[in-house]
């Protein structure tokens, strides 16, 4: 499976209340194109969706906040995981898209298999967390046990390299601030 077709399962198991932080690339295009607008699309933010997310989980106690990040997003990122994992926002959900790739900039590969992520998760002492690869039979299960648990949550999936040829986010990065400030406070 493609992190393209986890977005997609992922349409009906959102709600109207749930913020989802999208890290930049093809991950934000995939979460423009498929589900419910506005998002938090981050562009030109390598690194940046979990501290981004932290901060809106905090701000926000009443909204769910789903992180879809990369892994070479999350391993630019990771002392903002270590600092989200000590604060365990139980309304912020993680879900990483481990394809071992910079897709986004051309395929150069990440080092994301130099750890062991199932390890590296259990070693945060986190609520909910699993590692695996994703696949069609338990994608729905998964997804549904990771958005559904009442606490910080981390879904590492294992994905395949690919990509839908999808159009650039036509808004500017001030129009999306302004969509998600009006789509929060109202």
């Amino acid at each position: 499976m493609k992190g393209f077709d986890v977005i997609t399962e992922m349409k009906d198991l959102i709600t109207d209340n749930d913020i989802i932080v999208s890290s930049n690339g093809n991950i934000s295009r995939e979460v423009y194109h498929l589900l419910p607008k506005p998002q938090v699309y981050l562009r030109g933010s390598m690194g940046l969706p979990i501290s981004v997310g932290l901060g809106l989980a905090l701000a926000n106690p009443d909204k769910k906040i789903i992180v879809i990040t990369g892994d070479g997003n999350f391993l630019m990122g990771l002392g903002s995981f270590v600092t989200t994992a000590f604060y365990k926002p139980k309304n912020l959900k993680i879900l990483i898209l481990d394809n071992s790739s910079y897709f986004t900039t051309g395929g150069q590969q990440t080092v994301s298999s130099a750890i062991v992520f199932s390890n590296f998760l259990e070693s945060f002492k986190i609520g909910f967390t699993a590692s695996k690869i994703a696949s069609k039979d338990d994608l729905r299960k998964d997804l549904t046990e990771f958005l559904s648990a009442e606490t910080f949550s981390v879904l590492h999936l294992i994905t395949e390299v690919g990509k839908e040829n999808l159009e650039n986010i036509p808004w500017h990065p001030e129009k999306i601030s302004e969509k998600i400030i009006a789509r929060i406070t109202k």
